[in-house]
């Protein structure tokens, strides 16, 4: 796996250890196969609940339009193995395609914690939750998010030529919503409990402290092993000249394949984002007409007399 990379160090982008790898070629089409309609799914349900509530998740249907943007050039990278790895135009085709897969990642990470920051908010400042945010605002936010988010990926894509610099960069970006994620968290848990209002709805408070939970253990599971990786071996490249071993060889391939793994657990937030499951099945025409076919069997007086 390691000389095919080096094979191509004329190339300005290094090629990872992981696209060569039998796992990334498995992840790649796992992702391809289960998560485009896992997320096209739940994009459908949050556009449905999006038309219905004044309150609407725009930081999720975000978090959902940056997962289609992984997944969607992850083709690249399957149709590529098909041909020539060592092709300078396959080279070139999966060099772009990593500027639009960091933006995809960038881009989630900050509507990651934009969704923590808008549920503890949503507790702690109920007030001006209520009469201050709105969906012009929300919008303005996500489109500075997507701003910067593609400020990054550029910046990062133009210094792809030194190959440790990259690597600094974004392992720095990954680790810096750690302790507002953690933050967040602790906040919103202490406000739940100093909330008589909420203390009493626990259905709320249990949807509340899932959402961000989830994005809590999305961070902690997928990308902080990727990025804390990326950087030990980057401070450890500048000691040692010799870590081009199979450790660091696996330690990549599995961080990289955790991190990928990404758009397969964003859609969950959609679960807690809405009341109910059968809140939830409602959003589809084909489940919500088994509801109500099961509603009127409920309802129906032979089933009240077989009872």
């Amino acid at each position: 796996m390691s000389n095919i990379s080096q094979e191509n160090t004329s190339h300005p982008c290094e090629e990872p250890v992981y696209y060569y790898s039998t796992i990334g070629s498995i992840v790649d089409w796992v992702i391809l196969l289960v998560g485009l309609p896992e997320v096209c799914l739940a994009c459908y349900a949050l556009l449905c609940l999006l038309k219905k509530d004044k309150l609407a998740p725009i930081f999720a249907i975000n978090l959902l339009l940056s997962d289609l943007l992984q997944i969607g050039i992850m083709v690249v990278f399957i149709v590529s193995r098909f041909f020539d790895p060592t092709s300078d135009r396959f080279l070139r085709a999966r060099c772009v395609a990593r500027l639009f897969v960091r933006l995809g990642l960038s881009s989630s990470l900050s509507f990651m914690l934009l969704i923590s920051a808008e549920r503890f908010i949503m507790v702690a400042c109920p007030v001006w939750h209520h009469t201050k945010n709105n969906v012009k605002l929300s919008v303005l936010i996500s489109v500075c998010t997507w701003i910067f988010s593609l400020a990054f990926s550029s910046l990062d894509y133009f210094l792809m030529r030194h190959a440790k610099f990259p690597s600094w960069l974004f392992s720095i970006l990954c680790l810096l919503p750690s302790p507002f994620l953690l933050g967040f968290f602790i906040g919103t848990w202490k406000a739940l409990n100093k909330s008589t209002a909420m203390r009493h709805r626990a259905p709320n408070r249990r949807r509340v402290l899932g959402v961000l939970g989830l994005v809590l253990g999305t961070y902690a599971v997928l990308f902080f092993p990727f990025s804390f990786r990326n950087l030990y071996y980057s401070l450890k490249a500048d000691a040692d000249s010799d870590t081009a071993d199979s450790v660091r060889d696996l330690s990549g391939i599995f961080t990289s394949a955790l991190v990928y793994l990404s758009p397969l657990l964003d859609p969950l937030l959609y679960i807690f984002i809405r009341r109910d499951i059968r809140d939830t099945m409602a959003a589809f025409p084909c489940c919500n007409t088994i509801l109500m076919k099961l509603k009127g069997f409920k309802d129906s007086p032979q089933t009240v007399t077989a009872l």
